[in-house]
């Protein structure tokens, strides 16, 4: 291939390539508009013959866990009571969105409030700024964003979790010298992280019991990567470690059911986060000493209290906090009872 073949064949395969790109581009845009207008339309159907004053977008990047659905619900109940259209925003659409996208989805859709759990990504610092300078009310839930321009946040102080954690860690061990793995979100902020372990520092100062403190990172948001990492971890430290304290629901089930299928229980303590069927079987067997949870129906209403009294007189609190619960082995038989009574009640509808 001479110079000037050469030459045009480059031109012919970046034209072609740029063509592809732009074409991938219309498509994104279309496809974007395509699914503004798809919950346009979910909203107007669900507000036929309804009349709501404000309208708010719930946006969290896990639709169907158990947690958030609990606190969605409750947001959704109390914004009835307070003329709010709590919308659990970018649910029925046909493809999975992250925070970032959904969040650009309803400052286009110039919703009036938005209820969002934050990354701990800079992106969505900047999302969040954007849409309160378009005066869209933005609040944060369960996981804060103390750098945005967000006029609340509703949850629990990380230093408090942290320090329950502690707690709970000592309650169901014995020894002056413990050996504890913290398995934190790598998506959690390094600011929550540091107040989180600084908690359980309090915990063990008070206690005048010293934990040596390991630290591990897990992306949360896979499930098969934690899975995995969970499994080559307990085979490194099962005999070592004392107390293993699993900060999220998914590291939670990841953990008690490993120590089963390696026949670790008994080895260590487990301390979890939260609970579905799974893990409250684990609690009620005795293979996880106790969970915590937060009160989801509490932060769900308490979110949306906060955003009316915004709304209406222009300030609220800047920091709401929710009940944090124990959960142990009588309380997840009691509520492994309620569940089967709620499913057999159903069957017999």
């Amino acid at each position: 291939m001479n110079h000037k073949n050469r030459h045009s064949y480059y031109l012919t395969v970046i034209s072609g390539l740029a063509l592809i790109l732009l074409v991938v581009m219309v498509l994104d845009i279309l496809f974007e508009y395509y699914e503004l207008s798809n919950l346009q339309q979910q909203y107007d159907a669900k507000l036929s013959g309804t009349s709501y004053t404000w309208h708010c977008a719930f946006i969290t990047d896990n639709y169907d866990n158990a947690f958030w659905n609990s606190v969605y619900e409750s947001a959704r109940e109390q914004g009835s009571k307070s003329d709010i259209y709590v919308e659990d925003f970018g649910k029925n659409l046909y493809i999975t969105y992250t925070t970032d996208e959904l969040l650009r989805m309803a400052i286009a859709a110039n919703v009036d409030a938005i209820i969002v759990e934050a990354t701990g990504q800079d992106s969505t610092t900047a999302l969040i700024d954007e849409a309160v300078e378009k005066g869209i009310a933005v609040s944060t839930v369960y996981k804060d964003d103390i750098d945005s321009a967000r006029f609340s946040f509703t949850g629990v102080n990380s230093a408090r979790m942290g320090y329950e954690y502690g707690k709970l860690a000592l309650q169901h061990s014995s020894g002056k010298q413990l050996s504890v793995m913290v398995l934190l979100d790598s998506a959690e902020s390094s600011a929550e992280q540091r107040l989180l372990i600084s908690g359980i520092g309090q915990a063990s100062e008070e206690a005048d019991r010293s934990f040596s403190l390991d630290t591990i990172m897990l992306n949360s948001s896979t499930t098969f990567e934690v899975d995995e990492r969970v499994r080559g971890l307990l085979r490194e430290y099962h005999d070592s470690v004392d107390i293993i304290i699993c900060t999220d629901l998914e590291q939670t089930q990841a953990v008690s059911q490993t120590t089963i299928d390696l026949n670790y229980v008994g080895d260590f303590t487990i301390i979890g986060s939260y609970q579905n069927s799974s893990v409250l079987e684990a609690l009620k067997n005795g293979v996880i000493a106790a969970n915590l949870s937060v009160d989801t129906a509490q932060m769900g209403s308490k979110a949306v209290i906060g955003l009316a009294e915004y709304l209406t007189l222009g300030h609220t609190s800047d920091y709401v906090s929710v009940d944090i619960n124990t959960i142990g082995r009588q309380n997840a038989v009691q509520l492994l009872a309620a569940e089967a009574r709620k499913e057999g009640g159903a069957s017999n509808e």
